[in-house]
């Protein structure tokens, strides 16, 4: 996978260097023009896709192939 990590906080980043495991996505909640969004991250920090739904986030995950964890 290609890193695209520069939009990351460092926080999130020393969570995402926890998991060793590409198959890992994380799902991040964040503000987004005043909206409640779920970004979705690859293992490598790259990101795989916004939502505004909890759900659908681990569902984008699932559906490919991916092992959602929670990042707060």
């Amino acid at each position: 996978m290609k890193k695209n990590i520069k939009n990351i906080d460092d926080c999130v980043l020393s969570e995402f260097s926890f998991w060793n495991d590409e198959n890992v996505a994380f799902i991040k909640p964040a503000e987004e023009n005043g909206k409640k969004m779920w970004f979705i991250y690859a293992a490598d920090g790259e990101k795989i896709a916004v939502t505004d739904d909890r759900e659908f986030a681990f569902i984008v995950a699932k559906q490919n192939d991916l092992n959602p964890q929670l990042v707060q």
